[in-house]
């Protein structure tokens, strides 16, 4: 216990569970909109453009957070006009994923950027974290929740079905590339500072795991971000007083507890 509370008063310990706290509550928001919008190809564009973001702020000795941000918002509205003339977002995504990967290959070589540093992007940790770090976290994700506050009604009509939320007078289009755009920022952030393993455990994981006992959008919202802020806070816990890592642990248990979601689901059925 000594040595638990020791822990617990060391600053990046602190700003860890900060950090995880923010990410537990708010990263599954992004989760229902990505799932309820199809955006999983979005993900692994913005993947390749973290790398692609890394590579051009080592190589022209750039600030990397706000290239990474600013790099990956191109990459969507790029997405989002290409989109408008292919038939599915997969395929649009897999054209801009070729295109970073290729240029940041390119660069690499070009300005002798090591690969070890750019893929060493992709595995941040909280325990790294600074206070610019969470102020930045923070924002974007306080961003993202008062966007699904103040626009729930035409998101609830937008995933209900595109064709009744224009009916209702609901600019679709425009909700999309700013839904689209908000959680871009999300996980590009996040994935620089919070590591691309712990940022798909609290995104996705807790939406899939929470979604088959939701009744409601609202439902589904709220109950995905509590699932998430457990998870967090439990993964975060074990890793600390175990010194394992947090990303590693986390994701055990998001599979842990989707896999016991799924079995207890099953066995409903079976019993009905």
């Amino acid at each position: 216990m000594q040595r638990l509370l020791f822990l617990f008063s060391l600053k990046p310990i602190i700003y860890g569970l900060i950090g995880m706290l923010i990410a537990g509550a708010s990263f599954p928001l992004a989760g229902v909109i990505i799932l309820r919008n199809g955006l999983i190809p979005l993900r692994y564009m913005l993947m390749h453009g973290v790398i692609l973001g890394g590579t051009l702020s080592i190589a022209f000795h750039l600030p990397m957070v706000p290239v990474v941000a600013a790099l990956n918002i191109l990459l969507v509205l790029v997405l989002m006009a290409m989109k408008g003339r292919t038939s599915t977002l997969s395929v649009a995504s897999t054209a801009m994923m070729v295109l970073t990967m290729g240029l940041a290959s390119m660069l690499s070589h070009v300005f002798d950027v090591p690969s070890k540093d750019t893929l060493e992007l992709l595995w941040g940790s909280p325990f790294a974290l600074k206070v610019s770090d969470l102020w930045m976290l923070f924002g974007v994700c306080l961003i993202l929740v008062l966007y699904c506050i103040i626009f729930f009604r035409p998101m609830t009509a937008i995933f209900f079905d595109t064709d009744v939320a224009s009916s209702l007078g609901v600019n679709v289009k425009l909700h999309h590339t700013v839904m689209v755009l908000v959680t871009a920022l999300v996980i590009a952030l996040s994935m620089k500072i919070m590591g691309a393993l712990l940022m798909d455990a609290l995104v996705i994981l807790p939406v899939l795991s929470v979604s088959r006992n939701s009744t409601s959008m609202k439902g589904a919202f709220l109950k995905s971000s509590i699932c998430g802020l457990v998870l967090s806070l439990l993964g975060y816990f074990f890793a600390v007083l175990w010194n394992l890592p947090v990303s590693g642990t986390l994701s055990i248990l998001a599979v842990a507890y989707y896999l016991l979601s799924f079995l207890i689901q099953k066995l409903k059925r079976l019993g009905s």
